[in-house]
């Protein structure tokens, strides 16, 4: 038998944990649910590792569990929450800020403005992926799916991109063209947008 210390069930029959929320700074954070991570198969009905079912929460701990910021494996990232820091560790660093690795492998940062959430992130984007919109500079549709993409649902990836072609913000062409650039083409985002729109052939 193997008891979660947190939620005190046993994790091969419980079905799921009680632990749903991790925090950063006080902030909650909702962790993703087995099943919701990208790559887990359909016919996979229990976490191979805590023995969580389908929907539930993952026991932490758990080898399968993704961090709900950088989409790493949680139990080896380097995401700060309030759970994990030591009396002296501060989560965040000295300018008040949350750093992580986002899902494409991209430094990023964590901040709080007046009660919204802002996500920075520091990346080289060349020009052709940025366009100007009411005077401010933006990056375009397509990378900014690409971007997004790592952290998103495969239903919520698959509306944002039929939203995108049914605007005409980009083809699949256009799609296709990018991501298989170079510069982009082994970023997480990428070959999920690449799986995607390989579906629609």
């Amino acid at each position: 038998m193997a008891v979660c210390r947190l939620c005190e069930q046993e994790m091969t029959t419980a079905a799921s944990c009680t632990v749903d929320v991790l925090h950063v700074a006080g902030h909650p954070v909702a962790l993703i649910a087995f099943g919701a991570e990208p790559g887990v198969p359909t016919f996979c009905l229990r976490c191979d590792d805590c023995g969580v079912a389908r929907g539930g929460q993952h026991h932490l701990g758990c080898d399968m569990q993704r961090c709900p910021l950088c989409r790493g494996q949680l139990v080896t990232c380097y995401c700060s929450f309030d759970e994990y820091r030591d009396e002296d560790e501060d989560v965040l660093d000295d300018a008040g800020e949350a750093m992580f690795v986002d899902g494409n492998g991209v430094p990023a940062e964590r901040r709080w403005i007046d009660g919204q959430e802002v996500i920075i992130r520091y990346d080289d984007i060349p020009a052709s992926d940025l366009t100007t919109v009411d005077g401010i500079t933006r990056t375009t549709p397509l990378r900014t799916v690409i971007d997004l993409a790592p952290e998103l649902a495969p239903a919520e990836l698959e509306r944002m991109v039929d939203d995108c072609l049914a605007r005409r913000l980009f083809t699949v062409a256009e799609a296709r063209r990018r991501i298989e650039q170079p510069d982009i083409a082994t970023r997480a985002g990428a070959v999920l947008l690449g799986r995607l729109l390989a579906q629609r052939r």
